[in-house]
């Protein structure tokens, strides 16, 4: 995907401006997968929630948050749905507004009770409820809870285990081509038995060619790889793994920015899946090319 096509989705999510915008972006943009559409909305939802996030916790912000939620419930006839709706219009993940509202309801609770702070509820023990409301006091809280929870496609436990699933699956795809290809490779777990802290995927046992550059290692990612994010991963692991292996592979199953693919000659070569027209390396091209990380400037995208 060009970077201009990237931008006249974002432009568009943007001017849509609500939580679940699928369906008018697949609309908009019907040769897109929703797959990859979802991807990149849910990335930019991350970054902007990381951003504000501290201002809605807050504590004036949160105390105006449960108010309104408590205020609410009283004149609606017990309807469920009043937290999602206040967490549309703040602009903030439902599951972190569940989890706002919950945590504050038992620091209420516990003031009220008069409890001492190692009789109040832990972190560990919000989560639980977070998983399962239905351990929830308050069951139209609960019922809060669980709504937001079901709801939201970028945060809370629903949404973790699916992206869980999701890396797993596609690790999993990823090896299974390797196998099918008859290329060897041992995994990351072989790796940190061996010693290693920093590790890809997989690190191939004989290395081959794709499009001319060497292949050492393969990173499997289940996102969309665009400019922030490729950066980060540069940033934290591609080039480590470059020092370490030299160069290697980046799949981003969900799509990327073409822009990015410009820097196979330092050893970062970025694919959509496994490449099946690869060679076995010809131990001359070594003699041939030279790889050498640089500080990477993307002010230019």
């Amino acid at each position: 995907m060009k970077l201009s096509y990237y931008n006249k989705i974002m432009a568009k999510y943007h001017e849509i401006n609500k939580r679940d915008c699928s369906a008018e972006l697949k609309a908009e943009f019907p040769d897109v997968p929703v797959v990859t559409l979802e991807s990149i909305v849910g990335q930019e939802r991350q970054r902007k929630t990381k951003k504000s996030y501290y201002y809605h916790a807050a504590p004036q912000n949160l105390a105006k948050y449960y108010q309104r939620y408590m205020t609410e419930i009283q004149s609606k006839d017990n309807k469920c749905g009043v937290l999602l709706q206040i967490a549309d219009e703040v602009d903030l993940s439902p599951a972190l507004m569940a989890k706002l509202i919950l945590e504050y309801y038992y620091k209420m609770s516990s003031k009220e009770n008069s409890l001492k702070e190692e009789e109040s509820i832990t972190k560990s023990k919000i989560s639980e409820m977070l998983r399962n409301p239905a351990l929830i006091q308050d069951k139209h809280l609960g019922a809060e809870i669980k709504l937001c929870t079901l709801t939201d496609r970028c945060y809370g436990p629903i949404c973790d285990v699916l992206r869980n699933f999701s890396g797993l699956e596609t690790e999993n795809k990823l090896k299974n081509d390797l196998t099918k290809l008859g290329i060897s490779f041992i995994d990351e777990k072989q790796l940190r038995e061996k010693g290693y802290d920093k590790t890809p995927d997989v690190k191939l046992n004989v290395p081959i060619v794709f499009d001319g550059h060497i292949i050492n290692w393969i990173e499997s990612k289940a996102s969309f790889g665009d400019v922030e994010r490729h950066r980060e991963y540069l940033r934290d692991q591609y080039w480590s793994y470059c020092n370490r292996f030299g160069p290697g592979l980046v799949i981003y199953w969900n799509g990327y920015i073409d822009e990015l693919n410009n820097y196979k000659e330092q050893g970062i070569v970025i694919s959509d899946s496994v490449p099946t027209e690869v060679s076995f390396m010809d131990p001359s091209i070594l003699m041939k090319k030279t790889y050498v990380n640089k500080n990477i400037n993307f002010n230019h995208l």
